[in-house]
């Protein structure tokens, strides 16, 4: 992971931040495809979308790495060039499978430590209309196989006087795509240290080699509220686009998991729905 900036805000705290501060700004945040990634120098990268970033990622050169330092495992960062372009990446190589594993006092069947989870988490956000997950693709840097991700740049820390996103209720919004996120894909890592804020004030979901876990249950009950695009496109996905589109980077076991919680959280949305309606549930309401 990067550098610990964001402190663990929960859903109390974020309902009172969204009711105590006055803003004229918009209740959503820009999607990711309107995101200027940045270079090594901070200057803009000359990619106009994700698959471009994506093609240079996987085929320019390593001109340096070294250790993060912090997180549970062991991650690179890069200075990769192509064509004279520098920038920042991240390089994951964790590949750890055990039949258990005991993770914060609970017992985990088939526990998965993985780097394939990255791109995983990546496209699966994408397919969700959640635009929060920095683009990654699986590569070798020399012998060793993992995944890279582009490295966020220029991030704010939450702790400053200065920190004052313009949007309350977009903030709080990104709070709740990140409970649904990580009850879809169950992570089992979400901590303060694996959410990064851009000056955009937008939190940006890193570090997924811990979730996909085989698990066929919810993670929490934080899952109240869902962006409206995002349910739309849960139900409308059919099984076989998320098996094809998710194919090269989970298992048949991890991937049937996860259609079990994705039936999970469906269920449990229309029951919100019954009982709240649309207003109550949906963000944003137009």
């Amino acid at each position: 992971m990067q550098k610990v900036l964001v402190r663990n805000v929960t859903l109390g705290c974020a309902l009172i931040f969204a009711a105590t501060v006055a803003t004229a700004a918009p209740d959503s945040y820009s999607d990711s495809n309107e995101y200027q990634w940045l270079d090594a120098h901070g200057v803009p990268l000359p990619y106009e979308n994700d698959s471009e970033l994506l093609e240079f990622l996987t085929t320019a050169s390593v001109v340096s790495e070294k250790d993060i330092g912090v997180g549970i495992n062991s991650s690179k960062k890069l200075l990769i060039d192509k064509d004279g372009v520098q920038a920042h990446a991240i390089f994951r190589e964790a590949d750890m499978r055990k039949d258990t594993a005991r993770v914060d006092g609970d017992i985990y069947r088939f526990f998965v430590d993985s780097y394939l989870f990255e791109p995983a988490a990546y496209h699966l956000a994408k397919m969700l209309d959640l635009h929060n997950i920095p683009p990654a693709a699986v590569r070798f840097v020399g012998r060793r196989k993992g995944s890279i991700q582009i490295w966020i740049e220029e991030v704010v820390d939450e702790e400053g006087a200065d920190f004052r996103p313009p949007s309350a209720m977009a903030w709080v919004q990104q709070t709740w795509d990140r409970f649904f996120f990580d009850n879809l894909v169950y992570n089992i890592d979400r901590n303060p240290g694996n959410i990064l804020v851009t000056k955009d004030y937008r939190q940006w979901m890193i570090d997924h080699t811990r979730a996909f876990q085989y698990k066929n249950e919810l993670k929490n009950d934080k899952l109240v509220k869902i962006r409206r695009s995002s349910w739309e496109r849960l139900l409308a996905l059919s099984e076989e686009e998320i098996r094809n589109a998710l194919r090269d980077y989970l298992t048949i076991r991890e991937m049937n998991s996860l259609l079990r919680r994705r039936k999970l959280i469906i269920e449990h949305i229309n029951e919100l729905l019954n009982e709240r309606g649309e207003e109550a549930v949906f963000y944003p309401l137009n």
